[in-house]
């Protein structure tokens, strides 16, 4: 019979918006037991995006499949409950600014202290030591930090702009899993634990294929890649610079053009890139020109408008890349599905599959973690540690 991977893996999540749910969120998908940790305001996500009682899209798409519970660190017992359920834990993930879990008596030094074996994943902007570690940072400021916003307005030119997917918040997650999995494999052979300090700085930079062109202050092209117009209306990207495309064109299909005696280089480009869009657009139909490019081996990809469009894409079913599931108002919803696809292992969320309600599992997970009662557990709601499942 099939199991997860991280079935028995338990994860306590302090995070909130993406950089770590987004962590959490593929850690449940392996199997993990998430539980996490919401302010009383429950964490701000809970507002993005379309809304559904209190149950956002964005809000479920990174904390689908995973349990919480609702604490307010600042009450008077917090710190010990904390202590308690860290005991019991594996993972701990916390997104805050460097040195807030400190202020909280939740820090690495006093939990690593209740369980030596624990792996602690905190994300950041600028990292938990340096000159910069206390600056407010989202995607966006370090898209701009790092020179992306500049330099996609280089190449496509206009204003700098920032990128409309939150880059700096996924890689950053996603190498902090790397780090966390490593730690986890450090940890079973040693018995010892460790802190991982993930700075979306130095994750954007490492992961930045560009970098090396930054570096050796080799400036690429701008031409590299460009977007075409195509039959029927439509937009298609071809994979490769100009010089590439003429070499197989002109090879492969038989393209010329009549260069002028003379022409200097950019005359040349130009005219051999006003011969290509014209071959492009002579072709009867969309399908016959990727039809063509197969043949030739040029690689493409239509230019789907976001949404319906591109999620019609014909591999969007066969992959499984959305599954539909029920909010809390027992509405029907689509989300994205896992990406991991194991030999003989499980992996994802399905149907059945629900995001928690603010404080939904207070009762049902402090039971499963550290077999709390109820007379204990109402003790912390009156005390105003937990704040009752049923509240907004």
């Amino acid at each position: 019979m099939q199991d997860y991977p991280l079935s028995g893996l338990k994860v306590l999540d302090f995070s909130r918006v993406l950089a770590g749910p987004f962590a959490t969120r593929m850690l449940s998908d392996l199997g993990a037991d998430v539980l996490k940790i919401e302010p009383p305001e429950g964490d701000t996500t809970r507002h993005f995006g379309l809304r559904s009682g209190e149950m956002s899209g964005y809000y479920l798409q990174q904390n689908i499949g995973t349990r919480t519970i609702c604490l307010d660190l600042k009450a008077d017992g917090a710190r010990a409950l904390v202590h308690k359920l860290v005991a019991e834990a594996d993972v701990v993930v916390e997104n805050f600014r460097p040195g807030i879990m400190d202020r909280f008596g939740v820090g690495w030094k006093d939990l690593s202290a209740v369980n030596p074996k624990l792996v602690m994943l905190s994300i950041s902007g600028f990292g938990q030591v340096g000159p910069e570690r206390d600056r407010a940072a989202y995607a966006g400021v370090l898209h701009a930090e790092t020179g992306l916003q500049a330099r996609q307005a280089e190449i496509a030119g206009g204003h700098p702009t920032d990128i409309q997917f939150s880059l700096g918040d996924s890689y950053t997650s996603l190498h902090g899993l790397v780090g966390v999995f490593a730690a986890l494999r450090m940890a079973d052979r040693t018995g010892t634990g460790q802190h991982i300090d993930m700075a979306m700085l130095n994750a954007l930079h490492a992961t930045d294929d560009f970098a090396n062109y930054g570096l050796d202050d080799v400036w690429p092209q701008n031409n590299k890649n460009f977007v075409w117009d195509a039959p029927e209306g439509k937009r298609i990207f071809l994979a490769g610079d100009i010089k590439w495309l003429w070499h197989v064109f002109s090879n492969r299909d038989g393209l010329t053009v009549e260069m002028p005696e003379g022409a200097d280089l950019e005359a040349k480009i130009a005219l051999r890139q006003g011969a290509i869009a014209d071959h492009i657009m002579s072709f009867p139909s969309a399908l016959a020109l990727k039809a063509k490019l197969d043949e030739v081996n040029i690689a493409w990809g239509d230019v789907r408008d976001f949404g319906e469009e591109s999620f019609a894409q014909p591999s969007i079913e066969a992959r499984g890349v959305f599954v539909e599931v029920e909010d809390s108002e027992g509405k029907k919803r689509r989300t994205t599905q896992s990406p991991y696809r194991f030999s003989d292992a499980k992996s994802g969320i399905t149907s059945a599959s629900r995001a928690p309600r603010r404080g939904e599992h207070n009762v049902a997970a402090l039971k499963d973690w550290i077999a709390m009662d109820e007379g204990e557990i109402s003790g912390l709601v009156s005390a105003g540690v937990l704040l009752s499942g049923d509240e907004g």
